[in-house]
């Protein structure tokens, strides 16, 4: 099991406590602090150069867990649930992000750039969003690369809302490709999951992210999500992937710098 933390690239993000602009400043904390690699949030490639970030986390000794991706449904009003322009521009954002975790040896999330979808309408949907998937499966396919859906709650999307509805989308409607696996929030599945043990059994070896949050969204502590029974289950599993804080600042930025190298050694430290 390893641990990242967000940092982001180009536009500031309630879930990173450095600013876009500070993004070097918050690798440096991310190594400082003992992590051992960072989730990088990138809305689009103008002018990004991979190559450079590559270098900068290696510099630091970090790796890339995963490639965030949501940030352009809201900024440029895409989503592979749209049609015509919105979708083609979706779906290349998709095999660019592709594209930059072959060169970042990443993994790339898909959570709410695939769309917000209707409710009643959940099966149209979702086969709608399997169609618009498929060529991009098929790429990260070709590429080696691993794309992991995201189960977010019913308050924030309509679609793939738990563990086990993820679980069935990806068996029934994308024929459970090897390339796409699953991130699993702990905020979301307090509100979804029935039980946490029961929904890590559900996913299997599918189950390739984690995020850290508590059932506020606050910082691990000050919510009433018990993390050490979560961690214990996962590891019992030889789940091996990262696990990454994706929390609001609060109780605030100043905590979250100081606390969060702390509670990974906790976590690490969990039979």
């Amino acid at each position: 099991m390893k641990f990242s933390g967000g940092v982001t690239l180009q536009y500031d993000t309630p879930f990173s406590p450095f600013s876009a602009e500070d993004y070097e400043k918050g690798l440096d904390w991310l190594a400082e602090e003992g992590f051992d690699g960072a989730e990088l949030c990138i809305s689009d490639y103008e002018g990004l150069d991979v190559g450079k970030i590559k270098a900068e986390l290696e510099k630091r000794n970090l790796g890339c867990s995963t490639i965030s991706t949501g940030q352009s449904r809201t900024r440029e009003g895409i989503s592979l649930l749209h049609e015509g322009a919105a979708l083609r521009i979706a779906q290349e954002r998709m095999k660019q992000h592709i594209d930059a975790a072959v060169i970042l040896k990443s993994r790339v999330t898909l959570g709410l750039l695939r769309g917000i979808g209707e409710a009643g309408q959940e099966e149209r949907d979702a086969s709608i969003l399997a169609r618009n998937l498929d060529p991009i499966i098929d790429y990260a396919g070709r590429r080696n690369v691993t794309i992991i859906l995201e189960a977010i709650n019913r308050y924030e999307t309509c679609l793939l809302n738990g563990a086990d509805s993820l679980m069935d989308f990806i068996g029934t409607k994308l024929g459970n490709p090897a390339s796409v696996g699953v991130l699993w929030d702990i905020f979301h599945a307090n509100i979804e999951d029935r039980d946490f043990a029961e929904a890590i059994e559900c996913m299997g070896k599918r189950l390739k992210h984690v995020h850290i949050a508590d059932s506020n969204r606050w910082f691990p502590g000050h919510g009433h999500i018990d993390f050490i029974p979560i961690v214990r289950k996962l590891k019992e599993t030889g789940f091996d992937g990262y696990m990454s804080y994706e929390c609001f600042n609060l109780p605030s930025v100043e905590y979250i710098r100081s606390e969060s190298g702390r509670f990974v050694r906790m976590l690490r430290d969990i039979k």
